[in-house]
């Protein structure tokens, strides 16, 4: 326990010795900061006693006047605290209890100082919450990255930049909505806990069910029973998902994220690439201001439509000097991808290994937000296969700055090959593969009722918010990101924001 703690443990005791107590219920504040400010001068005229509540930021004494700047959620004000007004019992007793951190309501009418600052005059408050625990120290931060993520509560005190992220994260989830249901699509609900994983090729988290006796899987993706939802009848539905994968953690990657998917019968995908671009219009404009460029990391990039098309065999040749078209083997590409100096250990199928080599040499190329077509028809189990090329899939992914940002392909409705092709995924899992699909008979006995041509993607939100908020590593847009777990260290202290005069 730090030194302040053990203090401010024996202001608390006070307190209750007094009979106070430190977290009451409060009587409720009349307005927000934000709304006292807004309507300051008709409160300077009328004089009316209000009542607001937040956090204590700063304490400043001179003499028998204190200046206090409360925060909360919307804005910060200065309250002044007079020592002829309160009674000196109470100015008294407010220095000898009240500390930077700790959450006050507070009442009096509003004032000008004489520099002109728009403050409170406090006639009386209440102790909400006593903080035991400083602030981060005022000047320098929060700075530690580990801290900020595995503190969040203090991030989002000391950095107000970090709080801007959120704030701007739920305008974009609002704008995704909003669009959706403009576009009448209906918003549902799929299982979390599924007897199955599928819809992806991931690794999941297994938990047991007690009552049912069975092992259960956290979903890796919803796009399964989006789909049987299709075949019910549904035919434009979307869900923001809360998805998990049990794979590594990068700037790019984090156990649980989330996703937004959406189905559309009777539609294909060039309708859901031009759905797509209305998509990312509208948010991008409703983030800034009517804009549809922004800036990432120094990189210019335009959201405008129409988006480039670029062809996934094209693309392969182009940075690697690989022609997919003529290997019509898994050894064949292996020997390939092994040439570039890459290593296949462990990487299972001819899918797997082109896309091990999409991603470390030719997807790191892509700066601008950009539509890649024609992946091969064994990295996409879910899809179907090119009228032209059958070797190839019906698909579409947009990649921005490297990354996959959306993954979308004309459904495969067809049962019978559904079911080879995850015969297919199966033997891969048991030559070792921990991405595979694993063959979902009830899924297939949807399949077989009949799903409508649909065409269908997912869109990761954590990693277009990094790419509009411009921020590099996903776990700044997360605001509890999946960390490893530290031990409880008693020692372990946090400067104070600012010290009291």
């Amino acid at each position: 326990m730090i030194p302040e703690e053990i203090a401010r443990r024996e202001r608390l005791q006070n307190l209750r010795e007094q009979n106070i107590n430190p977290y009451p219920i409060g009587s409720g504040r009349d307005r927000t900061i934000k709304k006292l400010l807004t309507h300051f001068e008709e409160l300077e005229s009328s004089q009316e006693p209000v009542a607001i509540a937040g956090r204590v930021r700063a304490i400043r004494k001179h003499g028998g006047v204190s200046f206090i700047v409360l925060q909360d959620e919307s804005e910060r004000v200065q309250l002044v605290l007079h020592r002829d007004t309160i009674g000196v019992e109470k100015y008294t007793h407010f220095h000898d209890h009240i500390d930077v951190g700790d959450i006050l309501e507070t009442h009096g009418p509003v004032m000008l100082t004489k520099k002109g600052e728009r403050s409170q005059k406090i006639t009386s408050y209440i102790l909400l919450s006593k903080a035991l625990l400083p602030l981060p120290e005022k000047w320098h931060g929060l700075s530690d990255v580990e801290t900020r993520f595995r503190k969040r509560e203090l991030d989002l005190i000391a950095n107000p930049a970090a709080k801007h992220i959120f704030m701007q994260r739920s305008l974009l989830m609002k704008a995704m909505r909003d669009f959706y249901h403009e576009e009448g699509f209906l918003e549902i609900e799929t299982p979390i806990l599924q007897p199955q994983a599928g819809g992806a090729e991931a690794k999941p988290f297994v938990t047991h069910h007690n009552a049912l006796g069975t092992d259960l899987f956290l979903r890796i993706a919803p796009e399964l029973y989006l789909k049987r939802c299709v075949v019910g009848g549904f035919e434009k539905v979307f869900e923001i998902a809360r998805c998990f994968r049990n794979e590594g953690i990068s700037f790019q990657h984090n156990p649980e994220f989330t996703q937004v998917e959406c189905y559309w019968a009777y539609a294909n995908k060039e309708q859901m690439m031009e759905h797509i671009e209305r998509l990312l219009e509208s948010i991008v404009k409703a983030l800034f201001d009517g804009e549809t460029t922004i800036t990432h990391q120094e990189d210019e990039l335009s959201f405008a439509s129409p988006l480039p098309r670029l062809q996934y065999y094209d693309l392969v040749q182009k940075e690697t000097g690989i022609n997919l078209s003529e290997i019509d083997s898994e050894e064949a590409l292996r020997s390939k991808i092994e040439e570039q100096g890459l290593e296949t250990k462990g990487i299972v199928g001819f899918g797997e290994l082109a896309d091990h080599l999409w991603k470390k040499r030719v997807r790191p190329s892509i700066t601008q937000p950009t539509f890649v077509l024609g992946y091969p028809a064994a990295a996409k189990p879910l899809a179907k296969r090119s009228t032209e090329h059958p070797e190839r899939s019906s698909n579409v992914q947009l990649l921005v700055k490297g990354m996959e940002v959306m993954n979308g392909f004309d459904e495969l409705n067809d049962p019978i090959e559904q079911e080879e092709r995850f015969k297919e995924q199966e033997a891969l899992r048991e030559r070792g593969s921990e991405d595979a699909h694993q063959i979902d008979y009830e899924y297939l006995d949807a399949l077989k009722t009949g799903l409508p041509p649909s065409a269908g993607y997912g869109m990761g939100i954590d990693r277009l918010c990094t790419l509009l908020l411009d921020v590099h590593n996903i776990k700044e847009v997360i605001l509890f990101p999946t960390l490893k777990p530290k031990q409880p260290n008693n020692d372990e202290s946090t400067e104070s924001e600012e010290g009291k005069e």
